[in-house]
């Protein structure tokens, strides 16, 4: 028995390799070219305004989302209802979430876990990327550890637009089913992408669209 257990470690590490491989033999690595990447959509931003959908637990939200760029990696985000009342007010700084304000049914730790990651994935500048991959005619960078154990996979189509975000674990055996949160963005020519985020088998979904600035 003693020694069925001593080699539980080894058995595990193994696999923790095997999973390794199995996702980097998805796609092919090949020379880093960047060090560092910023979303194009980020380069002149300074503030905009966008509808906003979250649908969470069985609760639809709705209403204007305001976003506004105080410095790099530091952005604050009003969010109210069509009849104008105050959702919630907060800031991503350094890709942690400051809250100044939410409403009850918004003020929820798993929720708000949620968006530090959805929002600090989304306006997060110079991020450091550790590897490039290609998959198809599609390129994937990896950046280096983003929050926790996690990294981001930027996918960019063959026009070197920003098409998808993906956060998963920073080794994961394969793409469906272990990606923690996905962002689809379309529209890539216009000055914001829309937006639509899903947490895998978590029933909270994200929508931003941006609105035509006065």
């Amino acid at each position: 028995m003693t020694s069925i257990f001593s080699k539980i470690p080894i058995i595990v590490f193994t696999l923790f390799l095997v999973s390794c491989a199995s996702y980097t033999n998805s796609f092919s690595e090949k020379e880093k070219t960047i060090e560092t990447f910023t979303p194009d959509y980020l380069n002149d931003f300074q503030e905009a305004s966008f509808r906003i959908s979250i649908d969470a637990f069985d609760n639809h939200f709705g209403g204007i989302l305001v976003a506004k760029k105080l410095e790099t990696n530091h952005y604050r985000f009003a969010f109210i209802n069509e009849f104008g009342g105050k959702m919630m007010d907060f800031e991503i700084v350094n890709r942690e979430l400051k809250l100044n304000y939410a409403i009850e049914q918004l003020d929820r730790k798993v929720i708000l876990n949620l968006l530090e990651k959805d929002f600090a994935m989304l306006f997060s500048e110079e991020n450091l990327i550790g590897k490039e991959f290609v998959h198809n005619q599609f390129e994937m960078l990896q950046s280096e550890k983003f929050i926790g154990n996690n990294s981001v996979y930027y996918e960019m189509n063959p026009e070197r637009k920003l098409n998808k975000i993906i956060l998963a674990k920073a080794c994961l055996p394969n793409r469906q089913g272990k990606e923690k949160v996905r962002i689809e963005l379309e529209n890539n020519e216009t000055s914001f992408p829309e937006v639509d985020i899903s947490h895998g088998k978590l029933p909270i979904k994200i929508y931003l669209h941006l609105l035509q600035n006065n």
